[in-house]
Formats: structure tokens, sequence, C-alpha cells
């Protein structure tokens, strides 16, 4: 409830800092700060959606285990926050076409996991089928090989949850990658049309730990 009360207070001010100019803008953290209870802007950005933060990588050491999909993911680099209250907003139309696209693949909570061994091995299953091949992390990037292909992912660990993501241009490249073979752009153009005009935006799936 408080998160939707947030949400319709954005675009109530974002209309109102368009029609006034910079006075609403200076005053639009402060009018924000006063219903969340917080003057922290980056504390009530974190409730709409998630921060990409270097610090947040995954580590060989914390990656290992088994990792089953949750949801999609969204994550925005830019710290600009009149972008990132506008792309929460958008968010929410695109998390929507996202699930459909992994569910449509193959991709959901009780047909896909990865199993990251101590050894440098891991084991994926989607859909009932098995693919294994080697994980290693370089320059804060998680390596993937398979038999023909590497590919490199960004994480974003927060607790039990582990993020793959990418740009919108490259989600294609990861759902195949992943085991998804039959994906098409086509069938991605939603996603595309929404995320294009959205700077520092990456997005992906979302693992929990079992």
């Amino acid at each position: 409830m408080k998160k939707n009360i947030i949400k319709i207070a954005v675009i109530a001010i974002m209309l109102i800092c368009g029609s006034t100019g910079a006075s609403a803008q200076l005053n639009l953290g402060n009018i924000l700060g006063g219903i969340t209870g917080s003057s922290n802007t980056s504390d009530l950005i974190s409730g709409l959606t998630s921060i990409f933060s270097s610090d947040k990588q995954a580590t060989a050491d914390n990656i290992v285990g088994t990792w089953a999909y949750d949801s999609p993911a969204i994550v925005f680099e830019s710290e600009d926050f009149l972008s990132k209250a506008g792309a929460a907003l958008a968010a929410q139309k695109l998390e929507s076409s996202l699930q459909k696209t992994m569910e449509k693949y193959g991709i959901t909570k009780d047909k896909f996991s990865i199993t990251f061994k101590e050894d440098g091995t891991f084991t994926e299953i989607i859909r009932g089928n098995s693919f294994s091949g080697k994980w290693s992390v370089s320059d804060n990037k998680l390596k993937l090989t398979y038999k023909l292909k590497t590919m490199e992912i960004t994480t974003q660990k927060e607790g039990n949850q582990l993020m793959f993501v990418t740009d919108a241009s490259k989600l294609l490249g990861l759902i195949q990658t992943l085991g998804a073979k039959t994906a098409t752009s086509s069938s991605l153009s939603t996603i595309s049309a929404l995320a294009k005009n959205i700077t520092g935006m990456k997005i992906g799936l979302t693992l929990v730990k079992q």
C-alpha cells in the first residue's frame, strides 16, 4: 500500500515539475521525504526499485550453491533522482512483460535453477533439461562457459537474492545462453520498446538461494 502511495505521489509531482519548473524540482525530495517519513532520497528510490552497486556484485566466495528463479530483475545504474523516479514508473509495465517472456521460455520458479560448485563447474536445469559447464568470476563479471559459448554476466547479490542482468539489447543473448534456444528478437520487441529510452538500466532475472 505504501509503495502504491509513493508511486502515485511521484506521478503527481512529476506533472507539477513539468508545469512549474525548477522551483518544484527543488522541493521534490522534501515532499517525498514527508510521505515516506525519510529525507534520504536514496532510501526512497531503493524502495521503488533496485540500484546497481559494484560492491554488491557476486564473488567466487558467495555464489557457490543452488539458485532458483524467482522473478524478473530491473536494476538502475544512474544516480540521477528524477530519472530513477520516472524509470521506476515505467518499470511496472516492463516487469510484467519480462515475467511473461521468462515464463514463455521455461524460466519459471519450478523449472529453472543453477548450481555453482566449489570446483568451478555448474549445472543448470531448465524445463527438465540439464546443462553443465564451467564458471568463474573475473573483473567483477560472472563468466559461464558452455560447450561452445562463454558469456559474461553482470550480477547483483543482495542477501539471498542473486540477479543476472544485462542491457536490454543483450537480453536475447542472455536468455538463449541460459537454455531458451527458441527465444527470438520478435518475442522481446515489447521489452525493447519499453527499455530503449531508459538510460542506465539493466534487466534480467532474480534467483533465490535454496
